[in-house]
């Protein structure tokens, strides 16, 4: 069982990493308390973004955060007893939205996203490829042109990547939304990205290949990791497991596992929410993200998926399902035909480092312990590159991009 290697998390991240091992011939298992996928690899917003490649830390933000901070609606909010605790993790987050720095991230971001289509086909299988993900683009829309450095930076690395984008007239707009509020004056269609139709069944789909490729699921919580004679102990709630290799994919809840080992990542958890609408008033065909809403819509197999929000109040900070229907308020405000009531609400919380790039590697100085976590936003997107870097480095293949940018070892 030692050669096994142990996966801490079944959501995507694991899910990406332990698939990619089986297909280099490791046999793997998956612990987690709950069936694959929990947390925000159930309740994303389902944009898959290879063309997508913009940090969250931009020049300019330090600016924008008090008047998001006062804005019921806004897009950010920090629970006020938790500031105190977050404040380091924004200082990084703001020296990290230097515009040479964000260049360079957004350049790293871009050669772990452009191959997410092609590594979803690879680990689903053309069947099930087919069956959960639409190739129909992505549309970024605004009630302004973006202006400013960050915004020169992303046009001229989406020209310079030959990506393909197309700037959208006003009629272009509201042909592909009918009914959408006038405010709304531009938007750029990214021909590349694509969505799935339900988060949650294409990573069970996911999690069945793997059990179907000899796999196993561990419906455990694990307490303690402990260094034992070149190989590890996983102290869980029920029982022992023993693994000369394992996996930390455990999203927010990797640092508690990681602290006692002396290993120290900067590590928040961005909390998101989402409402579902089932609703015909309101013809989505193409997903769309809106700036300075700060929300996306996008069509699913359940209904229409209003995702937004970024909240910062810990791992333990208890949810505000205001946040949920603030969300829903917005989408109101571009769609006032849009009258119905959710049928659902949602929360989870996103794993985020203050540079955006994921951790994914091993740890230095412990042996036999991996990282693949802190994919923010940006997890449907990243998870299945990164699960390919991470096995690649894990059995002495030639990895396909650069690791060096996404090592723990940045923060040292």
């Amino acid at each position: 069982m030692v050669d096994t290697v142990m996966v801490i998390g079944g959501g995507v991240a694991g899910l990406s990493a332990a698939r990619n091992l089986q297909l280099l011939g490791r046999k793997v298992a998956i612990i987690d308390p709950l069936p694959s996928p929990g947390g925000a690899s159930f309740g994303n917003g389902g944009f898959i973004s290879p063309d997508s490649f913009m940090p969250g830390a931009q020049p300019g933000m330090l600016r924008k955060v008090p008047r998001w901070l006062r804005d019921p609606l806004g897009p950010l909010a920090i629970h006020p007893t938790y500031a105190p605790q977050a404040l380091p993790w924004f200082v990084r987050w703001l020296r990290a939205g230097q515009l040479e720095r964000m260049t360079a991230l957004a350049q790293s971001l871009h050669a772990l996203h452009a191959p997410a289509l092609t590594e979803w086909r690879r680990l689903l299988g053309d069947a099930l490829y087919d069956q959960f993900i639409r190739e129909d683009g992505e549309v970024v829309l605004s009630d302004a042109q973006p202006s400013g450095s960050a915004a020169e930076v992303e046009r001229h690395l989406t020209e310079s990547y030959g990506l393909n984008v197309e700037t959208l007239s006003q009629d272009a707009i509201r042909r592909l939304y009918p009914g959408i509020a006038e405010s709304v004056k531009f938007g750029v269609l990214k021909k590349g990205n694509a969505h799935t139709v339900s988060p949650a069944k294409m990573n069970g789909a996911l999690a069945n290949r793997i059990i179907d490729d000899g796999g196993t699921f561990h419906r455990e919580s694990v307490l303690k990791l402990i260094p034992e004679n070149g190989t590890w102990l996983i102290l869980t709630s029920t029982g022992n497991h023993r693994a000369r290799d394992i996996v930390v994919a455990g999203g927010v809840w990797s640092m508690q596992l990681l602290a006692p080992l002396g290993i120290r990542i900067p590590l928040e958890s961005q909390r998101g929410y989402h409402v579902m609408i089932d609703t015909d008033r309101v013809k989505i065909g193409i997903p769309f993200i809106h700036r300075d809403r700060g929300i996306g819509l996008t069509p699913m197999l359940d209904g229409l998926r209003i995702a937004g929000s970024v909240e910062f109040g810990g791992v333990d900070g208890m949810p505000n399902e205001q946040r949920a229907m603030q969300a829903l308020q917005q989408a109101r405000a571009l769609f006032p035909d849009l009258t119905e009531a959710p049928h659902k609400i949602w929360t989870g919380q996103r794993p985020s480092t203050p540079d955006s790039l994921p951790v994914i590697g091993a740890a230095g100085g412990r042996p036999g312990l991996w990282l693949c976590f802190g994919h923010g936003t940006y997890g449907m997107t990243a998870a299945p590159p990164s699960g390919r870097l991470l096995a690649e480095l894990m059995t002495s293949t030639a990895p396909f991009i650069d690791p060096l940018p996404y090592s723990a070892k940045r923060f040292s």
